[in-house]
């Protein structure tokens, strides 16, 4: 079959390989987008809404977290169609004086003076400060982490966005373009070859941005092993009165809990759960015993919660990416310039997508890779 050449070829219509075809062609680059299935069908879509926050994020994505929240407000003038951004503002709980050596009262000071240098806005609550916000909460919470320029997104609408404002600047997206092999060429550049034959040449890099592909990829095409495996977040949607106030993202210091307002009568539990994932189908399935302790975790911060909700929703289908230490990988193939990837996204890739891809997109067009990118490269693991 005829060869199509573009700038960029990118694999992946999740959040990052969406928002970076949009960055790309914004500055008036050619691009092709290859998704094996359709836009936001992996970890960018997916029932409920994702948070959007640089509270108690690790140091290392900081940066790229305090950059995402000076874009998300702006995006939905920027794409010319709504985002799905709201920022309500986040809440991380607390209960206890010491939680391990990481987390608890007293640790607040410490956090909020460095989020605070870094940009990120956050303020101590007290018992009586997290109660304004949150009437209904349990007495046992004593204090919280608040970051008033955190929020949620809706991940579909967020993605299908990018995608829409894509294909506006003249890139092309395909979809049900399943890879076969990838390759650097002498001349430069790279290309992709779909198992239907079509072959796509990209004049300038390949960028695989298909996050639990891209090991099997990575592996098969240049022998490069990545320290990452998959899991697959359970997400549950329950009913529950309006007059609960639960307006903010919020999570919890000591129980696996994260709450987002997904409509007047429904809120969206998360915050670490995961169902049952089978590699070798590629398939999740929902698993009531983690159900079970994150209604435990939800009844134990709200106690109204345990009269007067329903579990309407159960979905645990979409995978993500988790590397060994928790935050992405985001670099060039060793030997192989024209090729670059990013996976490992470990939960954490929704929220900074779009300042990931604004930095990339400068990393490709300038040769140089940003300071900003520097902690994500594969070189950390000595492998």
């Amino acid at each position: 079959m005829s060869e199509v050449s573009t700038d960029y070829v990118i694999v992946g219509a999740g959040i990052f390989g969406t928002s970076l075809a949009w960055t790309l062609a914004r500055a008036g680059h050619s691009v092709t987008v290859l998704e094996r299935r359709e836009v936001a069908s992996g970890a960018s879509g997916g029932p409920g809404h994702r948070g959007v926050r640089a509270n108690n994020r690790d140091l290392r994505e900081l940066p790229l977290a305090v950059r995402a929240l000076q874009i998300w407000p702006t995006l939905t003038e920027l794409l010319g169609t709504d985002s799905g951004f709201e920022r309500l503002g986040g809440l991380s709980l607390g209960e206890r004086e010491r939680v391990g050596g990481t987390h608890g009262r007293v640790t607040l000071a410490a956090r909020a003076a460095v989020q605070n240098a870094f940009g990120a806005r956050t303020e101590i609550l007290d018992a009586a400060g997290v109660r304004e916000k949150l009437p209904d909460v349990s007495d046992k919470v004593i204090y919280a982490l608040y970051s008033p320029n955190d929020g949620i997104a809706d991940h579909n609408v967020a993605t299908r966005a990018f995608a829409q404002a894509a294909v506006a600047l003249d890139s092309t997206l395909i979809e049900g373009a399943n890879v076969q092999a990838v390759q650097s060429v002498a001349q430069g550049g790279a290309q992709v070859t779909l198992t239907d034959g079509r072959v796509f040449a990209a004049r300038r890099a390949v960028v695989l941005a298909a996050n639990t592909q891209v090991p099997k990829l990575l592996r098969e095409a240049f022998g490069l092993q990545l320290p990452v495996w998959s899991f697959n977040p359970q997400v549950a949607q329950l009913r529950v009165s309006r007059d609960l106030k639960l307006d903010y993202l919020i999570n919890h210091s000591n129980r696996t809990l994260s709450i987002k307002r997904a409509d007047a009568d429904h809120i969206t539990v998360t915050g670490g759960a995961v169902g049952r994932w089978d590699d070798e189908t590629e398939t999740g399935n929902t698993d009531l015993s983690t159900l079970s302790a994150s209604l435990t975790a939800l009844t134990a911060t709200f106690p109204r919660t345990a009269t007067d909700t329903e579990v309407t929703h159960l979905d645990a289908s979409r995978a993500d990416s988790s590397a060994v230490d928790q935050i992405p990988i985001i670099d060039r193939v060793p030997g192989h310039d024209s090729v670059l990837y990013a996976t490992g996204w470990s939960g954490h890739g929704f929220a900074i997508g779009p300042a990931v891809s604004e930095a990339v997109a400068e990393w490709l067009v300038s040769g140089q890779r940003p300071d900003v990118l520097a902690p994500f490269g594969v070189a950390r693991f000595r492998l």
